[in-house]
Protein backbone atom coordinates (compact mmCIF):
# COMPACT_ATOMS: atom_id res chain seq x y z
CA UNK A 1 0.00 0.00 0.00
CA UNK A 2 1.20 3.47 -1.18
CA UNK A 3 2.28 5.27 2.21
CA UNK A 4 0.79 9.00 2.00
CA UNK A 5 1.19 11.55 4.74
CA UNK A 6 -0.31 14.87 5.57
CA UNK A 7 1.37 17.78 6.05
CA UNK A 8 -0.03 20.92 7.42
CA UNK A 9 -0.05 24.37 8.60
CA UNK A 10 -1.21 25.24 12.33
CA UNK A 11 -0.60 28.95 11.96
CA UNK A 12 -4.51 30.07 11.29
CA UNK A 13 -5.71 27.05 10.65
CA UNK A 14 -5.52 25.42 13.89
CA UNK A 15 -4.38 28.47 15.93
CA UNK A 16 -5.63 31.79 16.23
CA UNK A 17 -2.34 33.46 15.72
CA UNK A 18 -3.32 35.93 12.83
CA UNK A 19 -4.22 38.65 14.85
CA UNK A 20 -1.09 37.80 17.37
CA UNK A 21 1.39 37.80 14.93
CA UNK A 22 0.05 41.02 12.60
CA UNK A 23 -0.04 43.19 15.80
CA UNK A 24 3.71 42.47 16.12
CA UNK A 25 4.32 43.34 13.11
CA UNK A 26 2.96 46.46 13.09
CA UNK A 27 4.27 47.04 16.44
CA UNK A 28 8.11 45.74 15.03
CA UNK A 29 7.50 48.22 11.69
CA UNK A 30 6.65 51.36 14.08
CA UNK A 31 9.88 50.64 16.33
CA UNK A 32 11.79 51.05 12.93
CA UNK A 33 9.38 54.69 11.94
CA UNK A 34 7.28 52.54 9.83
CA UNK A 35 3.20 53.67 9.88
CA UNK A 36 1.14 51.06 8.59
CA UNK A 37 -2.85 49.98 9.71
CA UNK A 38 -3.44 46.84 11.09
CA UNK A 39 -5.96 45.65 8.14
CA UNK A 40 -2.96 46.28 6.06
CA UNK A 41 -0.36 44.50 8.04
CA UNK A 42 -3.05 41.48 8.58
CA UNK A 43 -3.56 41.18 5.01
CA UNK A 44 0.24 41.17 4.16
CA UNK A 45 0.49 38.46 7.12
CA UNK A 46 -2.31 36.19 6.09
CA UNK A 47 -0.66 32.59 5.40
CA UNK A 48 2.60 34.10 4.90
CA UNK A 49 5.83 34.11 6.83
CA UNK A 50 6.82 37.47 8.60
CA UNK A 51 9.44 37.98 6.10
CA UNK A 52 7.77 37.72 3.14
CA UNK A 53 5.05 39.91 4.63
CA UNK A 54 7.20 42.45 4.83
CA UNK A 55 7.52 42.93 1.19
CA UNK A 56 3.82 43.39 0.99
CA UNK A 57 3.22 46.42 2.77
CA UNK A 58 3.89 49.10 0.37
CA UNK A 59 5.03 51.69 3.70
CA UNK A 60 7.83 49.30 4.63
CA UNK A 61 9.24 49.98 0.93
CA UNK A 62 12.28 51.91 2.31
CA UNK A 63 13.17 49.88 4.41
CA UNK A 64 16.63 48.72 4.55
CA UNK A 65 18.26 44.86 4.85
CA UNK A 66 19.10 45.64 8.43
CA UNK A 67 15.99 47.46 8.86
CA UNK A 68 14.35 44.64 8.07
CA UNK A 69 16.03 41.79 9.96
CA UNK A 70 15.41 43.94 13.14
CA UNK A 71 11.65 44.42 11.98
CA UNK A 72 11.42 40.23 11.27
CA UNK A 73 13.81 39.85 14.56
CA UNK A 74 11.63 41.74 16.82
CA UNK A 75 7.97 40.87 15.47
CA UNK A 76 9.12 37.14 16.39
CA UNK A 77 10.49 37.66 20.17
CA UNK A 78 6.92 39.44 20.71
CA UNK A 79 5.19 36.52 19.45
CA UNK A 80 7.53 34.48 21.32
CA UNK A 81 6.41 36.34 24.69
CA UNK A 82 3.20 36.56 23.87
CA UNK A 83 2.26 32.82 23.54
CA UNK A 84 5.15 32.20 26.66
CA UNK A 85 1.82 34.32 28.65
CA UNK A 86 -0.68 32.77 27.38
CA UNK A 87 -1.71 30.09 24.25
CA UNK A 88 -3.61 31.47 21.46
CA UNK A 89 -6.61 29.86 21.32
CA UNK A 90 -7.44 26.79 18.81
CA UNK A 91 -9.99 24.66 17.04
CA UNK A 92 -10.67 21.17 19.16
CA UNK A 93 -12.57 20.27 16.08
CA UNK A 94 -9.41 20.36 13.70
CA UNK A 95 -7.26 19.28 16.85
CA UNK A 96 -9.46 16.13 17.18
CA UNK A 97 -9.55 15.74 13.07
CA UNK A 98 -6.06 15.34 12.99
CA UNK A 99 -5.23 13.00 16.15
CA UNK A 100 -7.90 10.63 14.19
CA UNK A 101 -5.92 10.91 11.22
CA UNK A 102 -3.15 10.08 12.78
CA UNK A 103 -4.09 6.77 13.37
CA UNK A 104 -4.20 6.27 9.27
CA UNK A 105 -1.59 8.77 8.09
CA UNK A 106 1.90 9.76 9.09
CA UNK A 107 1.55 13.31 9.87
CA UNK A 108 4.06 16.27 9.56
CA UNK A 109 3.57 20.24 9.98
CA UNK A 110 5.27 23.14 7.33
CA UNK A 111 5.05 26.20 8.97
CA UNK A 112 5.30 30.45 9.20
CA UNK A 113 6.06 29.83 12.90
CA UNK A 114 9.76 29.03 13.71
CA UNK A 115 10.37 25.59 14.87
CA UNK A 116 10.36 26.38 18.69
CA UNK A 117 6.97 27.99 17.87
CA UNK A 118 5.23 25.37 16.06
CA UNK A 119 6.88 22.80 18.68
CA UNK A 120 5.01 24.71 21.73
CA UNK A 121 1.64 24.59 19.97
CA UNK A 122 1.57 21.35 19.36
CA UNK A 123 2.41 20.29 23.03
CA UNK A 124 -0.76 22.77 23.64
CA UNK A 125 -3.13 20.95 21.92
CA UNK A 126 -1.65 17.99 22.72
CA UNK A 127 -0.60 17.01 18.95
CA UNK A 128 2.95 16.66 19.60
CA UNK A 129 3.24 12.87 19.90
CA UNK A 130 0.94 12.64 16.42
CA UNK A 131 3.42 14.89 14.79
CA UNK A 132 6.66 13.88 13.98
CA UNK A 133 8.12 16.17 11.55
CA UNK A 134 8.36 19.91 11.50
CA UNK A 135 9.99 22.34 9.57
CA UNK A 136 9.46 26.25 9.45
CA UNK A 137 9.22 28.63 6.40
CA UNK A 138 9.92 31.58 8.74
CA UNK A 139 13.37 32.11 7.06
CA UNK A 140 12.81 30.73 4.02
CA UNK A 141 12.99 32.71 0.65
CA UNK A 142 10.06 31.93 -1.85
CA UNK A 143 11.64 30.01 -4.10
CA UNK A 144 12.69 27.67 -1.38
CA UNK A 145 9.86 26.94 0.15
CA UNK A 146 9.25 24.03 -1.70
CA UNK A 147 12.08 22.40 -0.51
CA UNK A 148 10.40 22.19 3.22
CA UNK A 149 7.53 20.86 1.43
CA UNK A 150 9.48 18.11 -0.27
CA UNK A 151 11.80 17.39 3.06
CA UNK A 152 8.57 16.86 5.04
CA UNK A 153 7.60 14.43 2.73
CA UNK A 154 10.62 12.65 2.43
CA UNK A 155 11.24 12.93 6.08
CA UNK A 156 7.43 10.51 6.77
CA UNK A 157 8.99 8.18 4.10
CA UNK A 158 5.99 8.74 2.17
CA UNK A 159 5.41 7.99 -1.48
CA UNK A 160 2.77 10.85 -1.98
CA UNK A 161 1.83 13.77 0.41
CA UNK A 162 -1.30 16.01 0.86
CA UNK A 163 -0.55 19.91 1.35
CA UNK A 164 -3.23 21.75 3.71
CA UNK A 165 -1.96 25.51 3.97
CA UNK A 166 -3.68 28.66 3.32
CA UNK A 167 -3.39 29.62 -0.36
CA UNK A 168 -0.16 31.45 -0.14
CA UNK A 169 1.64 28.69 1.31
CA UNK A 170 0.24 26.19 -1.51
CA UNK A 171 2.81 27.40 -4.60
CA UNK A 172 5.79 26.14 -2.56
CA UNK A 173 3.55 22.43 -2.01
CA UNK A 174 2.63 22.59 -5.58
CA UNK A 175 6.38 22.63 -6.73
CA UNK A 176 6.97 19.89 -4.42
CA UNK A 177 4.49 17.86 -6.23
CA UNK A 178 2.60 17.61 -3.46
CA UNK A 179 -1.54 17.10 -3.74
CA UNK A 180 -2.32 20.38 -2.27
CA UNK A 181 -6.15 21.81 -0.59
CA UNK A 182 -6.64 24.66 0.73
CA UNK A 183 -8.33 25.95 3.67
CA UNK A 184 -10.40 28.64 4.97
CA UNK A 185 -11.65 31.29 2.33
CA UNK A 186 -9.63 32.87 -0.01
CA UNK A 187 -9.18 32.70 -4.08
CA UNK A 188 -7.92 28.69 -4.74
CA UNK A 189 -6.16 27.85 -7.60
CA UNK A 190 -7.64 25.97 -9.93
CA UNK A 191 -5.48 22.85 -9.24
CA UNK A 192 -6.51 22.75 -5.40
CA UNK A 193 -8.81 21.64 -3.58
CA UNK A 194 -11.12 23.26 -0.87
CA UNK A 195 -11.05 22.48 2.29
CA UNK A 196 -13.83 24.63 4.68
CA UNK A 197 -11.47 23.33 7.91
CA UNK A 198 -9.05 20.97 8.80
CA UNK A 199 -12.05 19.85 11.16
CA UNK A 200 -13.28 18.27 7.72
CA UNK A 201 -10.23 16.01 7.06
CA UNK A 202 -11.08 12.49 7.38
CA UNK A 203 -10.02 9.06 5.40
CA UNK A 204 -12.83 9.63 2.88
CA UNK A 205 -11.88 12.56 2.05
CA UNK A 206 -8.39 11.66 1.79
CA UNK A 207 -8.84 8.81 -0.43
CA UNK A 208 -11.29 10.90 -3.14
CA UNK A 209 -8.00 13.67 -3.30
CA UNK A 210 -5.51 10.70 -4.44
CA UNK A 211 -7.81 8.76 -6.73
CA UNK A 212 -6.31 8.31 -9.54
CA UNK A 213 -8.20 10.24 -12.88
Amino acid sequence: MTRTALIFEIEELLFDTLGLRARALQQALADEGVTATYDDVARAQTGRPTALAIGRITAAEHLDDVGRDLVIRRAADAVAASMARGAPSFDPRARDALAAAAAEFPLAVVTCATRDDAQHLLELAGLDTCVTTIRSLAAAAPGEQHIAWADAQRRLHAARGVAFAPGPLLLGARRAGLTTVQVGNGTADETDARLLSLAHIDASFITSLLRTP
